[in-house]
């Protein structure tokens, strides 16, 4: 590893701690995180996550894996994971509308 890599990723790993604040939110796609505490003598950060689930990527991916397993032969164990996947698919389709 060269010397200048190495300090690029100690400046990319660097966090300026006077930028945050407790209780600061940050919001993605599927995620929020709140930030609980700053411990001062360390600088360790701790992070309450939740996930957020969107109803209707669910149910296209469901369905794009209802239409993977069309091949499964029906009674077999495959088959019959995938009546289980139509019916959490139409369960979702539900939801969705």
């Amino acid at each position: 590893m060269k010397k200048s890599d190495l300090k690029k990723l100690v400046e990319d790993a660097y966090i300026d701690l006077s930028k945050l604040k407790k209780g600061q939110v940050t919001k993605e796609p599927g995620v929020t995180t709140t930030l609980t505490d700053i411990d001062p003598e360390t600088g360790k950060l701790s992070w309450d996550v939740s996930y957020e689930v969107d109803a209707e990527e669910l149910y296209k991916k469901l369905s794009d894996l209802v239409d993977f397993m069309k091949s499964a032969k029906p009674g077999s164990e495959l088959g019959k994971i995938r009546d289980v996947l139509k019916q959490l698919k139409n369960k979702t389709n539900r939801l969705v509308k």
